[in-house]
């Protein structure tokens, strides 16, 4: 054979080597829900990223932890410093000439909350599935690459080019301080990264191109406080508001009129759009208020991007500004800009290909919320991203959340496979 390759392998041997490792994949993933990595405000990240490095390290993978400086997390989370903020990353490189291919996840998961039929921090297996907080979104998906590359090497597969496997924190506030941090320190960049696959929750049956955007932002309407039997002697801040949230109403209507031809899934998500989702004001119900602030969510499609957005809310703020004679303050926390790639990317096709050896039709979708992936796309410039993990997505935040055992399994053998194709190892592989 050429280029060293001696095995002659079939998909089937390797699906065969996921199947062995089956009681494998389960005790890890109780082991790794059993780690609560709570965010907000961050816990025990520390104890997560050692678990993942010991794991890595025990595979071989030449392993760097990375944590973020002190003032990098003060300036995206300036209350959660206290908690530290630490990355993983594993590498392998081969002998072979080939690819370099990234799978990466992260491993914080939302907070608990109450109401679980299970100790969402003691896993139980029960009915094929495995409950615990973080089960689909997404401590699985970080499973499955890293049986998936078991499973490769154990059929005598070399490895061609490299497999990097990065888990990373605060997905669930931003992702700045996670992928977001390596993406920026150039971890990941288009010099040492050619296809690159992030394990969030969609489900083994498909692969997700891309997501809507999201900013998230503060508007504070300003008046004067009096008593209420005086409120001429006064200027009404929720009134002033009121004006600014009827401006909201109509620019609503403008943006359910923006859609995109992709396949945002669910289909009602294809449009643009904005909610006002907390309001604040008030001391007693006797005191005129001189501030009220609304909290909002503005989604963006594909092709909008977040600048254009803001100087829309501005136009808003100014024209309510003008109507009332009240001043308004803008503070934005956070902004997500919109991200997609073709579906017929390299690394797209390779992943549907193989999924098709396990479903009858595949379709791609993409992402009515954003996540870390446009840290790939958007800043590293790297178009060969997609998204494809065994979680469901209708199981990330909720109450006795679980991922069923054979998601996991398929998923493993797709990212293998397509491992396997994506290496170039084709020549010692072949159909069963």
């Amino acid at each position: 054979m050429e280029d060293g390759i001696s095995n002659m392998v079939t998909k089937q041997a390797i699906y065969d080597a996921v199947d062995d490792r089956e009681d494998q994949i389960v005790e890890f993933v109780r082991e790794f829900l059993a780690v609560e990595t709570e965010n907000p405000p961050g816990r025990n990240y520390r104890e997560g990223a050692e678990f993942l490095a010991s794991e890595l390290t025990n595979r071989g993978y030449n392993v760097e932890t990375v944590t973020v400086p002190e003032e990098i997390v003060a300036e995206h989370y300036p209350q959660r410093v206290d908690h530290e903020r630490v990355n993983v990353l594993g590498r392998k490189t081969g002998e072979l000439s080939g690819p370099d291919i990234h799978f990466t996840g992260h491993f914080d998961v939302v907070p608990a909350g109450e109401d679980w039929s299970y100790d969402p921090y003691d896993p139980a297996v029960e009915g094929g599935r495995i409950y615990g907080r973080g089960a689909s979104d997404m401590k699985s998906g970080i499973a499955a690459s890293l049986f998936a590359i078991d499973a490769l090497e154990a059929t005598g597969i070399e490895i061609h080019g490299s497999v990097t496997q990065s888990m990373t924190v605060d997905e669930e506030t931003g992702g700045f301080t996670g992928l977001g941090y390596l993406v920026d320190e150039g971890y990941i960049s288009s010099e040492n990264t050619d296809h690159c696959i992030y394990t969030e929750c969609f489900d083994s049956s498909r692969i997700c191109l891309g997501h809507r955007g999201v900013l998230k932002f503060h508007v504070t309407s300003h008046g004067v406080k009096s008593h209420g039997c005086m409120a001429h002697e006064g200027s009404n801040a929720v009134m002033a508001m009121n004006d600014f949230l009827g401006r909201i109403d109509e620019y609503e209507d403008e943006l359910h009129a923006r859609t995109t031809d992709l396949s945002v899934t669910p289909p009602e998500s294809r449009s643009a759009d904005i909610s006002v989702t907390m309001i604040d004001a008030g001391y007693s119900e006797n005191v005129v208020p001189d501030r009220c602030q609304a909290t909002f969510y503005r989604v963006l499609v594909p092709g909008e991007s977040i600048e254009s957005a803001r100087k829309e809310i501005r136009d808003l703020i100014d024209g309510a500004e003008s109507a009332t004679g009240q001043t308004f303050e803008y503070d934005e926390i956070m902004f997500a800009e919109p991200a997609s790639v073709p579906a017929d990317c390299t690394v797209s096709q390779a992943y549907t290909e193989n999924i098709l050896e396990f479903y009858d039709e595949t379709n791609p979708v993409v992402s009515p919320g954003s996540d870390d992936q446009r840290f790939v796309v958007n800043n590293a410039g790297i178009e060969e991203c997609i998204v494809y993990g065994p979680g469901l997505l209708e199981q990330a935040h909720v109450v006795d959340e679980f991922v069923p055992i054979d998601e996991i399994i398929t998923a493993a053998k797709v990212m293998a496979a397509s491992t396997a194709d994506l290496m170039g190892a084709t020549e010692s592989f072949i159909d069963s």
